[in-house]
């Protein structure tokens, strides 16, 4: 048994290892009352602190029983007891902050801070502290996310006007959309009645402040449209990498950071819209009957920069097509009796006779060259590219045998003999493709060609994201290269440039999230930044070499215990 001593207060100190920072008065008031009448019934704990002494006097670094310390120094008691025990610092901060967690009256946030701790120090992860503290995984990761809240929903929490479910649901979101979602349904909430349902509170920032991944227009693994963000199919921001926290998520998840996606978006727009003026010119660039506010700002200055855009409206002789959409046929193990699957079953033959009437009314307007692709630059169908009927009930088509009619007629020419010309290189690629392949081209071993040097390069110039060098070799563009542009840049290419190009190919590709599985390529990229930076990758070397010294030497040290 540990033997209690009494010490004054006067030697005993806050440990600056405590990560609790802040303390209910009141409560320490209430609990120096007691003390006053039944003195302190549970001792502090605590360890010679040899870093500060008052001249002989010892003084001792308090473990657990801070608020008791206060309150005591509050009663005016001179003497507290307390026991003495000779710890490390990892020992000594695991007992502390298993003493915080262990009280009856811990909040979420001191739990929150006190797990978030335990995991920064490195002993613990999720499972661990579950089997530590006897709490679900689910638990500690709801606990753990609640560090994420911003300091005034803090202040409603510890004061119960909002609950620990809304907490945790608004610290899923950025602390900027935090801050909005105080201001505009928060601030004056003075009573936990008067705050929304949390029900209520999914579904709001599930409209305002989420975005369906399923519905984006650009591709969820191009690093190039923010290379800071990355992926969005790994993003910690996409609901579905974190099923634990967002478990009524859609399959294919929500973003949570709408400035990231208007940005990938944006920019993924102007490459597209760049892209099909640049290589496919009969695509119509269109723009919707009313457009308002900010949209009629953003389509003049389309205008402005040249950009032809066009009304798709009635009037102006244009009319939206979709394509029918086969129905779907009913299966028998999806009914609880004949009788209702015979139901469904008549149902789907009646929509599969309007299906195959409407197929075949659309197939004729195709036929017929009756319909043009259209990629939609303002609206809600923004960066999509939809199907249009030319109607000829426009204003500007009175007469097929006019001006105008006789400009639309050219068109619709001119679009059927590029479409022509595209069927023929299309044919012509696939009968060589399949002549290398079967010649098995990849068995030559002659020296390259200039002509596949250059073929190298091209391949190469789509591999390197959006480095300077694009910009650089096509300026003004956002690095976007258009694909029939690439054989004429990598002609000019210089050695310079070609070995920038090789070195960007080699740092794209060569970069990895698992570098214990691709140890080669890890390996490869370690190995060329120490030929061209020395001394950083020697300091960066040293400093994880320390670190994983000093750990092998622990469990070296506790493999030994065990073999003895």
């Amino acid at each position: 048994m540990q033997q209690i001593q009494y010490i004054e207060t006067n030697q005993l100190q806050e440990s600056s290892m405590n990560p609790r920072k802040e303390f209910d008065m009141e409560g320490i008031e209430e609990l120096a009352e007691s003390i006053k009448q039944v003195g302190i019934l549970q001792p502090i704990i605590a360890r010679l602190n040899t870093s500060v002494q008052k001249y002989d006097i010892p003084t001792f670094e308090v473990i657990c029983g801070s608020r008791r310390l206060s309150a005591a120094v509050i009663a005016d008691l001179k003497e507290v007891p307390v026991i003495v025990r000779d710890l490390s610092d990892e020992e000594a901060f695991d007992l502390m902050i298993t003493e915080n967690l262990q009280r009856k009256d811990v909040s979420p946030l001191e739990e929150a801070l006190a797990f978030q701790s335990l995991i920064n120090k490195g002993k613990y992860d999720y499972n661990s502290l579950s089997d530590r503290f006897g709490k679900s995984v689910t638990y500690i990761r709801q606990r753990v996310k609640l560090n994420d809240l911003i300091y005034n929903f803090g202040q409603l929490l510890q004061q119960d006007i909002i609950t620990v479910s809304h907490a945790f649901e608004i610290s899923k979101l950025e602390s900027v959309y935090q801050m909005e979602i105080f201001n505009t349904d928060f601030e004056d909430r003075k009573q936990y009645w008067s705050c929304p349902t949390v029900k209520n509170l999914k579904q709001m920032i599930e409209k305002r402040f989420t975005l369906k991944l399923s519905e984006a227009q650009f591709n969820l693994e191009d690093l190039s449209l923010n290379s800071k963000a990355g992926s969005c199919t790994i993003c910690p921001k996409n609901t579905s990498s974190n099923l634990l926290l967002f478990p009524d998520a859609p399959e294919s998840g929500l973003c949570l950071d709408r400035d990231c996606f208007k940005k990938k978006s944006d920019i993924h727009f102007e490459r597209e819209m760049n892209r099909i003026q640049e290589e496919q010119p009969e695509i119509i660039l269109g723009i919707p009957s009313y457009i308002y506010n900010e949209e009629e700002k953003q389509v003049e200055s389309l205008k402005n920069r040249g950009v032809p855009v066009v009304e798709m409206s009635w009037s102006n002789g244009f009319q939206k097509v979709f394509a029918p959409e086969p129905p779907e046929q009913p299966k028998r193990e999806d009914f609880d009796s004949v009788e209702e699957f015979n139901d469904a079953l008549y149902d789907y033959e009646s929509e599969l006779e309007e299906y195959n009437e409407n197929l075949e009314d659309y197939n004729k307007k195709v036929s017929k060259g009756n319909l043009r692709k259209v990629f939609m630059t303002a609206g809600t169908d923004k960066g999509k590219i939809l199907e249009y009927e030319i109607t000829g009930t426009g204003k500007s088509n009175k007469a097929e045998d006019g001006e105008v009619g006789k400009q639309k007629q050219i068109i619709e020419l001119q679009a059927k003999d590029n479409r022509n010309a595209e069927l023929a290189f299309e044919k012509t690629y696939l009968e060589v493709k399949e002549l290398l392949s079967n010649n098995v081209y990849s068995n030559i071993e002659r020296e390259l060609t200039p002509i596949e040097w250059r073929a190298v390069y091209i391949v190469l110039l789509d591999s390197i994201g959006f480095v300077p060098l694009r910009e650089e070799l096509n300026p003004n563009t956002n690095g976007f290269i258009a694909s029939k542009r690439k054989a004429e840049i990598v002609s000019k290419l210089d050695i310079n440039q070609i070995n920038r190009l090789f070195r960007a190919f080699l740092q794209k590709n060569l970069n990895t999230s698992t570098p214990n599985y691709q140890i080669s390529e890890a390996n490869s990229l370690i190995q060329i930044a120490a030929e061209y930076y020395p001394d950083e990758v020697k300091e960066i070397e040293l400093k994880h070499q320390g670190v994983y010294l000093n750990r092998k030497e622990k469990i070296n040290s506790k493999i030994e215990e065990l073999q003895k």
